[in-house]
């Protein structure tokens, strides 16, 4: 899936969303989040959590266990950055990327699929073979270039 939230933003949006929980574990978080953007971002511990340890060294949030778990809170600087930024009207914005984003792939995604459903990936062939293969590699890799490129001017 393609990226939701630009630089930045994750972090904003996890202090916004800790202002509104409270006190709030990782994936109370990560489940307020995937409902702000609309249900069609999937949050995930390795990109919530790295966010989480950041904002605490930043000093926007600190953490206490609560029976084995580790639970998030807002300090004043995080309080302060939740009064200050502009994360109220960005969620809509922020939906309508996670929409958009569940719509797109990667050429390498595509290509991935492509290699993995076709058995004659692993098949050894000789060096005619091979310069008669690239060749059709190397029209397909300008098709799909003018392809992207057409994409870019329409827009």
């Amino acid at each position: 899936m393609a990226r939701v939230f630009k630089r930045g933003e994750l972090k904003q949006a996890i202090v916004a969303v800790v202002a509104a929980l409270g006190d709030a574990h990782g994936y109370a978080i990560m489940a307020e989040l995937k409902e702000r953007v609309g249900g069609r971002w999937q949050p995930s511990p390795g990109a919530i959590y790295p966010a989480l340890l950041s904002l605490e060294e930043l000093g926007a949030l600190s953490s206490h266990d609560e029976d084995g778990i580790r639970v998030y809170s807002l300090t004043d600087e995080g309080r302060r950055l939740a009064t200050s930024g502009s994360m109220t009207g960005a969620w809509a914005e922020l939906a309508k990327r996670a929409q958009d984003a569940s719509s797109r792939a990667s050429v390498g995604s595509i290509l991935d699929a492509f290699a993995s459903a076709h058995p004659e990936r692993r098949r050894l062939v000789d060096g005619k073979q091979a310069r008669v293969v690239e060749r059709v590699l190397a029209r397909a890799s300008k098709e799909i270039t003018s392809t992207l490129e057409k994409g870019e001017k329409d827009g």
